[in-house]
């Protein structure tokens, strides 16, 4: 199961050219699935300020949900879910070190500045500044634990950067 599902969780440093290394257990899964060395990096979904990723395979599935839902409908709920799914997502290419560059658009939709918070969610991954990750309102005390911990030991502070 491991191997086709996004599983687990990392923190990883964005650099000045807004690089950031997407851990190795989630580029694995992709070269898997896909085959290649590409991720579709989009908004998060539900109301999540977060970036979501997922691989071509994925988005397969999600693109079948839709025609499930309003097949070839062009109603305003129809055009605005596909819009919102796949007009913001932007295909990125992991480099040779295993990284990819995010936009400025990504980042500020994300809040994403200074580290990234890899969550796995089985068939995709989020992407979220781990300090508003820490923030969510009914977080589990469990994960909230865990966030900080991972904070702690790269020596960054638990509340978030100074302004």
């Amino acid at each position: 199961m491991s191997a086709n599902s996004y599983l687990g969780y990392g923190l990883n440093a964005v650099d000045a050219k807004s690089r950031l290394s997407v851990p190795a257990t989630f580029r694995d899964v992709l070269t898997a699935k896909s085959g290649g060395k590409q991720v579709l990096v989009g908004p998060g979904h539900a109301g999540r300020r977060c970036l979501m990723a997922f691989d071509t395979l994925f988005a397969e599935r999600l693109q079948a949900g839709i025609d499930e839902r309003h097949g070839d409908a062009v109603t305003p709920e129809a055009y605005a879910e596909r819009a919102y799914l796949f007009g913001s997502a932007q295909p990125h290419t992991i480099d040779d070190a295993g990284r990819i560059v995010l936009s400025p658009v990504l980042r500020k939709i994300s809040g994403i500045s200074s580290h990234v918070w890899f969550v796995g969610s089985f068939n995709y991954f989020e992407l979220w500044d781990p300090w508003a990750f820490k923030a969510q309102p009914g977080l589990p005390e469990l994960q909230r634990i865990q966030i900080e911990a991972e904070l702690e030991m790269r020596g960054l502070p638990i509340d978030g950067p100074a302004a």
